[in-house]
């Protein structure tokens, strides 16, 4: 009986002892059996033929460098989807972005999946999934966000490398903001008695806006770090508003309770850009973005009239005493006033680059007057769209056609908050839940008929309030995608020529 004979342990054949076992194994299987006793030929033989078949190197550069090219851009795409998901991008906004990106560089095989604070890619050169998340917390300012523009714009031409991007995006956070800690207080401040003058409130209510503004702006920069106290702050900040204007109405003996001077200092807790927001992705097909979105912004709102109820009860004041307005309104001319007022306190409050700001007040007046024009002629829901359609375009022009514009997205946000569809769907839905009546019909404190909570009957009479709400919204969306085709059109045509002026000689 003939022992099998050892395994090679030639040194060819070491070298090639750190593959995977299947490969090695594969390369060696013979076609037959080998036989009792092969000769020392034989051997030297399969050692040469193994040597020659089995590699005796790591891999190529050319695969390790392609290798390390994808995980860079991997790593600069989930960095942009987070960026612009932060900035307050819409989901299929940031989705087109990630898309065309990825062309740019080459890589139309990249997969990419976008949620509200979260972004997936897959890369089949790499093999594997990754996923990087964006708390609501995290919101950019609009400098900040002007630059996510910029590097994105470079992105699509592909005239940054992956590697500056993702280190641009990610020292983002730590930047300086433009102005200190107390001027952006003082910018919720003025932004707040801006919105109060377009409501035309009394001099009382400019006064009251003001002081409450200035209290909500030190509220949201002392809860920034901390992010567990920050969903507090919402019905927090609407009690003691709600409670100090219905407490000082009630100690005045006045028979009006203005809810809008309330409502005044809440705006930047009034999620009004992310009702528009979630409609437009519901209308691109984002099921799943646009649903969660919308139900957050709702939660958001009646968690703001849970906050005024409550302050309203705490100042004995009954709900059905709250009215919409003060009995004495200043002119009508105010409200332009307010417009720029307003514009001012938002560059404070949320760091308008310095290039921008010319363009964001032009902008919010346009924007107002737009409103104001085709609310006279025709409906108010209409206005809010033809607005929305005709600020966006402007703020596109400005953006593709001045030398040096501002990012269209970072000049149009602060219109968000100036057609706001959520603030006046806080006040829709205070007065639908109260029966908040018109001045001359608020019921005085006190009265038989101002107790409890109204009726299911009472509510769904008042249903069309909530629904106005909604079709200002779907409006300013609708508005808003027929500007986006339309500047795109734009965008296609050749650069406009340059024109030289010249003094005419005589």
């Amino acid at each position: 009986m003939v022992e099998p004979q050892p395994p090679d342990r030639s040194p060819s054949t070491a070298a090639g002892s750190d593959l995977p076992d299947e490969s090695a194994a594969t390369q060696h299987e013979p076609d037959e059996a080998p036989s009792a006793a092969p000769n020392a030929a034989d051997d030297t033989s399969v050692s040469q033929s193994t040597a020659a078949a089995t590699p005796t190197g790591p891999p190529s550069t050319s695969e390790s460098t392609s290798t390390s090219e994808s995980i860079e851009l991997e790593r600069f795409l989930l960095a942009l989807g987070r960026s612009q998901l932060a900035a307050g991008y819409a989901v299929d906004d940031v989705t087109n972005t990630l898309d065309r990106v990825a062309r740019a560089y080459g890589r139309r095989d990249l997969s990419v999946a976008v949620l509200p604070g979260v972004v997936i890619i897959d890369d089949p050169e790499v093999g594997r999934a990754r996923v990087i998340t964006e708390g609501p917390l995290d919101a950019l300012r609009l400098d900040q966000a002007a630059v996510v523009h910029d590097v994105a714009q470079d992105a699509r031409r592909g005239e940054i490398s992956p590697a500056k991007g993702t280190r641009i995006l990610d020292e983002l956070p730590r930047k300086e903001p433009r102005f200190p800690g107390w001027a952006t207080v003082l910018g919720y401040c003025v932004a707040s008695t801006g919105f109060a003058l377009i409501f035309r409130a009394s001099l009382w209510g400019l006064i009251s806006a003001g002081v409450l503004g200035l209290f909500v702006g030190w509220l949201l920069m002392l809860a920034r770090p901390h992010p567990k106290i920050a969903p507090l702050v919402p019905p927090f900040a609407a009690f003691v508003c709600s409670f100090s204007v219905f407490g000082f109405a009630s100690l005045s003996e006045s028979d009006v309770q203005p809810l809008r001077v309330v409502v005044a200092p809440l705006i930047a807790l009034v999620p009004g850009a992310a009702l528009t927001r979630a409609t437009q992705e519901l209308a691109s097909g984002h099921l799943i973005a646009g649903s969660s979105r919308l139900v957050a912004a709702i939660v958001q709102i009646l968690v703001l009239v849970f906050g005024i109820l409550v302050g309203s009860l705490l100042a004995n004041i009954s709900p059905f005493a709250i009215s919409d307005l003060t009995e004495s309104r200043l002119p009508v001319w105010v409200a332009w006033l307010g417009v720029a007022v307003y514009a001012i306190g938002q560059v404070l409050a949320f760091n308008v680059p310095q290039g921008a700001v010319r363009y964001v007040i032009l902008l919010l007046l346009i924007a107002f007057s737009v409103q104001q024009l085709v609310t006279w002629q025709l409906d108010g829901v209409l206005a809010a769209g033809v607005s929305a359609g005709v600020s966006l375009f402007i703020a596109l022009l400005i953006q593709d056609r001045t030398a040096n514009g501002p990012p269209a997205f970072v000049i149009f946000t602060p219109v968000f908050w100036l057609l706001v569809p959520g603030s006046l769907g806080l006040v829709g839905l205070t007065e639908a839940i109260t029966k908040a009546a018109d001045t001359t019909e608020a019921a005085p404190v006190g009265s038989t008929g101002a107790a409890g909570l109204p009726s299911l009957t009472d509510l769904t009479s008042d249903f069309r309030v909530i629904l106005t709400v909604g079709a200002s919204i779907i409006a300013i969306t609708i508005g808003m995608q027929i500007a986006s085709i339309t500047g795109r059109l734009i965008r296609q045509l050749p650069e406009l020529p340059s024109v030289a002026l010249h003094a005419r000689k005589h």
